[in-house]
């Protein structure tokens, strides 16, 4: 059975026919009332976001290349004059440089009596495959968002993801009540990784690094996409600039809300955006926030992290006579990395 990643709607696997507030066997009553509502029916919004690979059959490890950064011109020392005696200068730096992705393998099952299942009125190893599915497609989305929240930062020498903050916080225990995302932050963020400068902040200045960074573009085949979360949602609705698509040409934002485009970059709305309550552990190292808050991703999204799938999520059922069981068994193999650093932004903003 093939398992389709970028939508979980149709997978996966498993069940009891107990409902969980009853002892008894709630779910094979005459009448099923109302409709099952399941959220692995969501859409996985990370890892479609991110750059997705399957590894041929026989190997065991996937390298992404990539490139370090490109060269500004004063880092290549151009001959100016007739070469006639010696050779042309040689530019032999070598800025690609790749990192080695190995799939693990994960396993799971689930298993109902054939009893339970006759006397049901709901397939309970459809029912199963969806749970699993859901929890799969939750697994490797916050595996992906936590990996792109902690991926190498910007230090004085060196180029790497750049944060920036809600308001006027220069960092999470700065963060107030109102210093929330705004379209003045998403233009800023934009800014800066659409740049080849990096900075970073030096206690509560934000300094321009020695760094090289890459200056990465916003276009049709690996647009810009910016992950929020759902109380992002919530601010940027309430602002009349994000709302008012017409001023930007573009009436997506209007329509959809969660998924929409604001200054030519996808805007995506997840529940697996890392959030921390106040007081929580400050997701930039410092001191706890006193308010509760989100550190949303902007992304050049297949530059950022590569996931590769070593054998795609596949569903097995079997079944098991001598105990009047049937069942079925996920196994995926995958593991995933940040591939370049500096093509992801960090906006950590209040909720509310």
């Amino acid at each position: 059975m093939e398992f389709k990643y970028a939508n979980f709607a149709n997978e996966v696997t498993d069940s009891s026919s107990r409902g969980t507030s009853s002892t008894f066997y709630r779910n094979q009553g005459v009448q099923w009332q109302g409709e099952l509502s399941d959220a692995a029916k969501d859409i996985m919004y990370f890892l479609d976001a991110v750059d997705v690979k399957v590894l041929p059959e026989g190997n065991a490890q996937y390298v992404v290349n990539y490139r370090k950064w490109y060269p500004k011109g004063a880092d290549v020392s151009f001959d100016t004059s007739e070469v006639t005696t010696s050779d042309i200068t040689n530019y032999g730096t070598n800025h690609i440089d790749g990192v080695v992705i190995t799939p693990t393998r994960n396993y799971i099952s689930a298993r109902i009596t054939n009893l339970s299942n006759r006397r049901n009125i709901r397939d309970l190893v459809a029912d199963k495959r969806e749970e699993l599915s859901f929890a799969l497609a939750d697994k490797v989305d916050v595996a992906i968002g936590a990996a792109l929240g902690d991926a190498t930062e910007t230090t004085s020498t060196v180029s790497g993801a750049i944060t920036v903050y809600g308001g006027d916080a220069t960092s999470d225990s700065t963060l107030a009540a109102g210093d929330v995302m705004t379209p003045e932050l998403i233009n800023k963020a934009d800014v800066l990784l659409s740049g080849n400068k990096a900075y970073y902040w030096s206690g509560t200045t934000f300094t321009l690094s020695s760094g090289t960074k890459n200056p990465w573009r916003n276009d049709a085949r690996d647009p810009f996409v910016l992950i929020i979360g759902q109380k992002q949602k919530q601010a940027l609705r309430d602002s009349s600039q994000f709302t008012n698509a017409a001023e930007y040409g573009d009436r997506v934002v209007i329509s959809s809300g969660e998924i929409g485009s604001y200054l030519g970059i996808r805007v995506i709305v997840s529940n697996n955006v890392e959030s921390v309550a106040a007081s929580g552990t400050a997701p930039d190292g410092g001191s706890a926030p006193a308010v509760a808050m989100s550190r949303c991703l902007l992304i050049k999204g297949k530059a950022a992290y590569t996931l590769v799938w070593g054998q795609k999520p596949t569903f097995k059922a079997w079944e098991l006579p001598w105990r009047d069981q049937k069942g079925i068994t996920l196994t995926a193999d995958y593991a995933g990395s940040v591939s370049h650093a500096d093509a992801v932004m960090k906006i950590d903003v209040a909720d509310e």
